[in-house]
């Protein structure tokens, strides 16, 4: 009889096998574009893997976004913002979004989430509410409440979600945009201090934004 820990370290090793072949190939050609022999190939496992872990290909596009939106929140402090002033909360806002540039940026799997990310808000499957609400909910409240209180207003108003919007677009944007700013840079990848600088830039301008 097979130890039950081997087996759930064969079972733990063929999902994440599965889970980062997937992020790989959907975020270059989204859900539609992949098949499933391509996700058994770079993961190396066998085809019936994918519907014994998880129950087909959209399952492990389900469980590749979930793996993409845990990764980011884990990164940030995303409890409901609690500050004393207008100067606190341009504080934590620049931090907030000092957190998320690297998040995006700082290896070739977090740029690969963000690709992914940006897929699903141009072309929403039915996977997007789960992403959603893990990610985008949370995350957009905390900058959108954090906007208000810089602008001593009231939470909740339409003026904040737009201007949070905004603020988010900007590190999403050197993620989505990367080969033109690569371009540009003459450079083939960004090191760590592109990365520290892009996330010092984007703190300053979430703050501007919110004037």
């Amino acid at each position: 009889m097979k130890d039950p820990d081997t087996l759930n370290a064969r079972t733990r090793d063929t999902r994440d096998r599965l889970v980062r072949a997937g992020l790989t190939l959907f975020s270059r050609q989204g859900l539609d574009g992949v098949r499933t022999r391509q996700l058994v190939d770079e993961a190396g496992v066998n085809q019936s893997a994918i519907p014994y872990h998880f129950g087909g290909k959209e399952g492990v596009y389900a469980a590749v976004l979930e793996h993409v939106a845990a990764g980011i929140v884990d990164c940030l402090d995303l409890g409901q913002p609690t500050v004393a002033c207008a100067d606190e909360a341009r504080a934590a806002l620049k931090s907030l979004m000092q957190d998320i540039v690297p998040a995006l940026l700082d290896s070739e799997t977090s740029i690969a989430g963000s690709l992914l990310l940006a897929r699903e808000q141009l072309r929403p499957t039915e996977k997007f509410d789960a992403l959603y609400t893990r990610l985008f909910v949370p995350l957009h409240t905390n900058v959108a409440d954090l906007v208000a209180d810089i602008r001593n207003e009231d939470r909740g108003q339409r003026d904040q979600v737009l201007r949070a919007h905004a603020v988010l677009g900007q590190a999403l944007a050197f993620a989505v945009a990367r080969e033109a700013l690569l371009r540009r840079l003459g450079i083939s990848a960004l090191s760590r201090k592109d990365v520290a600088d892009i996330a010092e830039m984007v703190g300053d301008m979430a703050i501007a934004a919110c004037s």
